[in-house]
């Protein structure tokens, strides 16, 4: 690549879907999630990517489908990874969500 140098660190990935764990049903909407995550992220200064797709799940009444969220981050702690982990899962009202750490190089090109 040139004379890019790669860097180590951490990609954390938060995989989260929007079905309140009350009611199964999805109360807050993508752009409304986006709306969160970007207040949260500018405030903090995270920089971060968030992709949208369809997941799906078994739980005490069934299976069901959801809008599932998939939000990338690098270069924060793993503690400020759970407190945003913890505050998102909190605004959706979802019972668990799951966070990934996954030891990378990257390159700004």
């Amino acid at each position: 690549m040139g004379d890019n140098t790669f860097q180590k660190g951490i990609k954390y990935e938060i995989f989260i879907g929007l079905k309140d764990k009350d009611t199964y049903e999805e109360l807050l909407d993508v752009d409304r999630f986006k709306e969160v995550l970007t207040d949260i992220c500018t405030e903090k200064q995270i920089s971060f990517t968030m992709l949208t797709q369809l997941g799906g799940y078994t739980h005490d009444k069934g299976y069901t489908t959801e809008t599932s969220l998939r939000v990338v981050i690098i270069g924060i702690s793993e503690d400020e990874m759970t407190l945003l982990g913890t505050k998102l899962k909190e605004i959706v009202n979802t019972d668990t969500i799951l966070i990934t750490k996954t030891e990378i190089e990257y390159s700004f090109v």
